[in-house]
């Protein structure tokens, strides 16, 4: 993926505080980066897995697994295509996009990063991405890229689901996600996809996000 160049930035800085604890935004968390593996991939694993940080397969393709939504961040890219050298400039507001749209020949298309929190499985003993101790369980943290049919399948359904229960936490709630195959003439591609469910995470979880994205 090119380079990504923001078309407005804000500056971030750590506050003192007379409390030892750092002062800290969501912005600030290293979240390591999920991938669904192509045929065409550089990443390690089985073609149409989730790899965390390109290196720990969190999921086979088209298993499912509860996760919760941390947050989700909807954007505008500006649409160069994918081998071009240009750098895509980035809108974060309707106005930043219509600046990009109308001094741009490519146009511009919706995109969002999701973060994303996997409980981790019985059966695995892969300690370094189950990083994160919540009450006596240990999770995953990534962030994950959608466009195009990705973006439809999980931002477009989290942004149905709050329009249609506007009292529900998004994150409130569990969310069934595997990575599953589309296809369109003859090509076939892997996207991520988010579907409701009826479960909901436990208190100590709802308190860590909630603390997290305030």
């Amino acid at each position: 993926m090119p380079k990504q160049a923001v078309i407005k930035s804000e500056k971030h800085e750590i506050k003192e505080s007379n409390s030892p604890k750092l002062v800290i935004s969501p912005s600030d968390i290293d979240i390591p980066r999920l991938n669904l593996v192509q045929k065409t991939s550089d990443i390690n694993g089985p073609v149409g897995s989730v790899v965390l940080d390109r290196k720990h397969t969190l999921l086979e393709a088209d298993e499912a697994t509860e996760v919760v939504v941390v947050s989700a961040l909807k954007r505008w890219r500006e649409n160069i295509p994918f081998d071009n050298d240009e750098v895509p400039r980035i809108a974060s507001t309707e106005e930043e996009k219509a600046t990009i749209d109308a001094s741009s020949e490519y146009g511009t298309i919706e995109f969002a990063d999701l973060v994303l929190m996997f409980a981790k499985p019985d059966e695995t003993e892969d300690e370094e991405a189950y990083n994160v101790p919540i009450g006596d369980s240990m999770y995953a943290l990534g962030k994950l890229n959608t466009a195009k049919d990705a973006y439809r399948m999980t931002y477009k359904r989290l942004a149905t689901f709050s329009a249609f229960n506007p009292e529900a936490l998004v994150s409130h709630r569990l969310w069934s996600f595997k990575s599953e195959l589309i296809t369109k003439g003859k090509y076939s591609w892997f996207v991520p996809s988010l579907t409701i469910t009826k479960n909901e995470p436990t208190e100590d979880v709802k308190e860590f996000v909630d603390r997290l994205t305030s």
